[in-house]
C-alpha cells in the first residue's frame, strides 16, 4: 500500500488564532481577513481561526475536537463541553450529524448567542468536570447520561457500552445517573444504564442488540468465543436455541487502512477464510450492516433466513438487562 509523507497533524496541537481588538493589532487583522479570502485560514467560530490545510487533513472526530478547543478559547466564560462533544473527546461513539455542532453546558443565567455552538442548561457539579487538554469537559459518566437524556434510547446505548468497554465501571455509570437528578427523560436513561453491555464492541454491535431486543429475540450471547483453525475469534452475537451466530460488519473493516493495513483485498481473503471456519462449527451464520443493525424491521427479515424468530412469550427487557449487568468487558484483542 501506498503512505503519505504528509506530517501528522495533532489536533491538540493545532495551532487556534483568536482575533479580538485587544490582543491583535488593525495590521494583523487585516493580515487574517486576507489569509482567509486566500484559503489559508478557515474561521472555524466568531473570533476563531486555523490553517486551513492542516484542518482539512484530519477526520471528522479531529476536525471536531478543534473547532472544540476554538469555541472554548475565545469564550468570553469558561464553558464546560458535554452531550456529543465530550463524546468526542473521551473516544464514545458518535452519529456524524451530531458533530456539526459543538456542544456545551453553560449555567442558566447564561443566554448569550453562540454560532455553530448548542448550548444546554444544567447544573454541573465539580466532580462531573475533567480537564482534558485545554478543555473542561464533562466526565465520561455524566456524557453518557446526557446523551442518553438528549437522543434516542439507541443512541444512549452505543454511548453507555462504549464507556463499559473502555472500563468503566457500570457502578460509576449508575452514579453519574443518580448524580444528574432528575429530567424529563430519566426513565430513558435509567433503561440505557440498565441495559449497557460491554461486550458490545461497536456502535453497530450496541444497535443490534437494541434492536433484538425491540424484537422481543432471545437475549444473543456476545462475543461468543469459536474455535478456529489459527486460533480463537469472537462472534458479536449468537443465538443459543437457533445455533445461529452474527457478525456486524461494516465497510470500515475493509477500506480503512489501519484496519486493513494489508489492503482491501487481503482483508476480505482473510475475513472469507474465517468465516468459512465458523460455519462449521455453528449451525447457522449471518452477516449485517449498519443499516439493518438499527432496524428490527430489515434485522427480523435477515434472522428469519437463519430460524431466529421473536420468543413466545417474547423475551422481557429485563433479561436484557439481567444478562448485562453480569457481563464484564472481553481484555482480550479481536482477531
Amino acid at each position: 500500500m501506498q503512505t503519505s509523507d504528509a506530517p501528522v497533524v495533532d489536533p491538540w496541537r493545532l495551532e487556534i488564532l483568536v482575533v479580538s481588538g485587544g490582543t491583535r493589532s488593525s495590521s494583523e487583522r487585516s493580515s487574517i481577513s486576507r489569509d482567509v479570502a486566500a484559503g489559508l485560514l478557515l474561521r472555524l467560530c466568531p473570533r476563531g481561526y486555523v490553517e486551513r490545510s492542516a484542518f482539512e487533513a484530519l477526520t471528522p472526530e479531529q476536525q471536531h475536537l478543534v473547532r472544540l478547543r476554538a469555541v472554548t478559547a475565545t469564550s468570553p466564560r469558561p464553558v464546560v463541553v458535554s452531550h456529543w462533544s465530550a463524546a468526542v473527546v473521551h473516544g464514545l461513539p458518535v452519529l456524524r450529524s451530531r458533530a456539526a455542532a459543538v456542544h456545551v453546558t453553560v449555567p442558566e443565567d447564561d443566554d448569550r448567542h453562540r454560532t455553530g455552538v448548542v448550548t444546554h442548561h444544567f447544573l454541573v457539579e465539580d466532580e462531573e468536570v475533567v480537564l482534558i487538554g485545554d478543555l473542561l469537559v464533562t466526565g465520561v459518566g455524566r456524557t453518557v447520561v446526557d446523551v442518553a437524556g438528549a437522543s434516542s434510547f439507541e443512541e444512549g446505548v452505543m454511548a453507555a457500552d462504549a464507556a463499559l468497554l473502555a472500563g468503566l465501571p457500570r457502578e460509576t455509570l449508575e452514579a453519574a445517573a443518580d448524580l444528574a437528578g432528575e429530567r424529563r427523560a430519566s426513565r430513558r436513561i435509567e433503561d440505557v444504564v440498565a441495559f449497557a453491555h460491554p461486550g458490545g464492541e461497536s456502535a453497530a454491535e450496541s444497535r443490534f442488540r437494541a434492536s433484538a431486543m425491540r424484537l422481543g429475540l432471545e437475549v444473543p450471547v456476545l462475543q461468543r468465543p469459536v474455535r478456529v483453525r489459527d486460533g480463537e475469534v469472537f462472534l458479536d452475537g449468537w443465538f443459543r436455541s437457533a445455533d445461529a451466530g452474527v457478525e456486524v460488519d461494516g465497510e470500515q473493516k475493509y477500506l480503512d487502512a489501519a484496519m486493513a493495513p494489508q489492503g482491501p483485498a487481503r482483508a476480505v481473503i482473510r475475513e472469507k477464510r474465517r468465516e468459512d471456519d465458523v460455519r462449521l462449527e455453528v449451525r447457522a451464520l449471518v452477516r449485517i450492516g449498519w443499516v439493518q443493525s438499527g432496524s428490527p424491521a430489515a434485522l427480523r427479515v435477515v434472522l428469519a433466513r437463519v430460524g431466529v424468530r421473536p420468543t413466545n412469550p417474547r423475551t422481557a427487557f429485563a433479561a436484557y438487562c439481567e444478562q448485562a449487568r453480569l457481563a464484564r468487558p472481553r481484555r482480550r484483542s479481536r482477531t
